[in-house]
């Protein structure tokens, strides 16, 4: 089970790391198209990824509820749990828009201008911090 514990972690850790870097340097190549083919291949590992981070939350949420924890675990375990409802939501309906062959149109490619560069910093900052917790043996 350790070796799952850490294949996950280091999965979660170096998807953060590959969007972070990957949403700064985008700017640097998109030639203005409406295809973003790195960003096609990377959907499919960051969907995995926030269904991990989902998983983590709820599980973790679960696990202080009824119990006496302190404010710092607290705060730590609902900030992970509701971000990771926020990042799903985010990532999922964006994800799910792109699908539609018609979606990069209009209003569209605006509200991917500014939903994806959001959703993919929340998704860095949740998988680092559940990656890193599960790496070294905290849970998420």
């Amino acid at each position: 089970m350790e070796i799952v514990r850490k294949i996950v972690g280091a999965f979660l850790v170096i998807t953060s790391i590959a969007v972070a870097v990957h949403l700064a340097v985008t700017p640097l190549y998109h030639d203005g198209s409406a295809d973003y083919p790195v960003w096609d291949i990377f959907n499919w590992f960051m969907a995995v990824g926030v269904v991990i981070v989902l998983t983590i939350g709820i599980l973790r949420k679960r696990a202080i509820e009824g119990s006496d924890v302190d404010t710092l675990t607290y705060l730590r375990t609902s900030v992970v749990f509701y971000g990771s409802i926020v990042l799903a939501m985010l990532f999922f309906w964006q994800w799910f828009w792109l699908f539609d062959p018609d979606s990069e149109t209009g209003l569209a490619v605006n509200s991917h201008m500014i939903y994806f560069p959001i959703m993919d910093a929340l998704y860095v900052v949740l998988t680092l911090i559940v990656g890193r917790r599960i790496w070294s043996g905290g849970g998420g």
